[in-house]
């Protein structure tokens, strides 16, 4: 249940996490945005992460402009990398945590990419090309087909950007941004859901 101290750490966690995705989405697959949300998830729950997810994607797009047919497709996804980020085992050393959202940020951020670029796929391939999708074949090679749309188009480059960055966020900040998230928990007498 939300009450008005939720609400509230929501929205700034929201905004603060806005504003940081504006200093770095735009060049090589740099994304800031990913490291507060897998931590604030971590730390608050897999709904809290799902809403700080699809609020952060919402508001930098409505500051910064990126609102598009694409928009849908981000808040979507961003929305299910902080819902799995809450379900994230906790184990009990501060390192160890880390690690677990290190490895996430990996996946998390090959999965973002992979669903984003899924949508633009049969838009941009169209039909009968080595690209493009075709119900006649089988699963296998309709994947084999989108790996080789997402190595033509860069995608996995940008993926590998995002992982990267993420993961560096994660290490360098994750360990005194947890402690604060936590305090702010207990704070606000948030218990996990």
């Amino acid at each position: 249940m939300l009450d008005s101290r939720r609400i509230a750490l929501l929205g700034v966690l929201a905004a603060v996490n806005s504003v940081v995705r504006l200093m770095g989405a735009g060049f090589a697959g740099i994304e800031t945005a990913f490291a507060l949300i897998i931590l604030a998830a971590y730390v608050f729950g897999p709904r809290f992460g799902a809403a700080l997810g699809a609020l952060t994607i919402l508001t930098s797009a409505l500051i910064g402009g990126g609102v598009g047919p694409w928009l849908p497709f981000q808040i979507i996804a961003s929305a299910l990398i902080g819902l799995g980020a809450g379900f994230l085992p906790k184990p009990k050393s501060r390192q160890s945590q880390l690690v677990v959202l290190s490895i996430y940020a990996a996946i998390s951020s090959y999965v973002y990419g992979s669903l984003l670029t899924a949508w633009t796929w049969p838009l941009f391939v169209g039909e009968g090309t080595i690209l493009s999708y075709s119900s006649a074949e089988s699963p296998i090679e309709n994947l084999v087909r989108f790996f080789k749309f997402e190595l033509v188009t860069g995608g996995l480059i940008w993926d590998t950007g995002r992982a990267l960055t993420t993961i560096a966020l994660i290490l360098l900040i994750g360990k005194a941004l947890m402690t604060t998230l936590e305090r702010a928990a207990t704070r606000a007498n948030y218990e996990n859901a």
